[in-house]
């Protein structure tokens, strides 16, 4: 992800490399799609509860609402309250979309794309496989590796099953975290294992 964002900046003018990376990083750290991560507006951002609501995405026709069964709560992790934090301070109330159109026009609307801003820094990273849709892999696996139960990430994502599907597609990640983790744990007194060592 760093890699990527760092490409950015080479590839682009500051104030487009910065867009392209918040959008990105917004979706790494909340598992939005990218059509609902254009939809985000910042009356979507809850920074009293900590709460980021998905109500609607980009389609071709423009921005439409979610179906109720589709709106989502993501809670903030420290990476996404950090980054929003530091949008708004950088963005201040400049567009209502948290995403707003570089193009000038009289009417406040969203960015339609950012194809070539991920062409440009996919190239320059040597990453060319990487699309939007893997910084909702990255959310979720590192959901999983941190030991979030499956539920609660389906929940975020927008998963109706309940975290069947993740558990079958990222389930192994739990498996090898916690064998990593029981590598870890140790029963030797620490002075032991340093009169041991010398």
């Amino acid at each position: 992800l760093d890699k990527l964002c760092n490409a950015a900046f080479e590839t682009q003018t500051p104030a487009q490399a910065q867009r392209f990376v918040d959008y990105i990083r917004v979706m790494a750290y909340s598992g939005c799609r990218r059509a609902e991560a254009q939809g985000l507006q910042w009356a979507d951002v809850d920074f009293d509860n900590e709460q980021l609501h998905v109500r609607r995405q980009l389609t071709h026709r423009g921005i439409e609402d979610l179906k109720n069964r589709e709106q989502r709560t993501v809670d903030f992790n420290p990476a996404l309250k950090r980054h929003l934090l530091e949008m708004k301070a950088r963005n201040g109330d400049a567009s209502r979309w948290l995403f707003p159109s570089p193009l000038p026009s009289p009417e406040d609307l969203p960015a339609s794309s950012f194809a070539m801003p991920l062409y440009l820094a996919r190239d320059k990273a040597g990453m060319p496989t990487f699309g939007f849709h893997d910084c909702r892999h990255h959310f979720v696996s590192l959901c999983v590796m941190s030991g979030i139960d499956f539920m609660t990430i389906a929940a975020w994502v927008g998963h109706k099953d309940g975290g069947v599907l993740i558990g079958k597609v990222y389930g192994h990640l739990a498996n090898e975290h916690r064998r990593a983790m029981a590598d870890k744990v140790n029963f030797e007194p620490v002075i032991l294992q340093k009169a041991a060592n010398e």
